[in-house]
């Protein structure tokens, strides 16, 4: 069995099924647990605010809008940081000609 925890396995099994979800079935097979542990673990996300029952599907779960949200605000400081540190290296390694 995997050392992460099961939410943490959650997280990562949903990744990339952010719009039509996946279904409990599927989700329990890709963190190898039971659809019942599976389950308890999905409502407990769904009350802190990193899963959600699928709008497309009744039956399927899927990442909520705020961990998404979190995700998308680390990639845009990356961005930033990057121009910052691209700034940086063009003003100390030009020709000083």
């Amino acid at each position: 069995m995997s050392k992460q925890s099961i939410t943490a396995r959650l997280l990562f099994g949903l990744a990339g099924h952010s719009y039509r979800g996946l279904r409990l079935q599927q989700i329990a097979d890709g963190i190898g647990e039971s659809p019942s542990t599976a389950l308890r673990n999905l409502e407990r996300m769904a009350e802190d605010g990193l899963a959600e029952k699928s709008p497309h599907d009744d039956k399927a779960w899927r990442l909520s809008p705020r961990l998404v949200q979190v995700a998308t605000a680390h990639a845009q400081e990356v961005l930033r940081e990057q121009r910052e540190l691209d700034e940086f290296n063009q003003r100390f390694t030009r020709n000083p000609n």
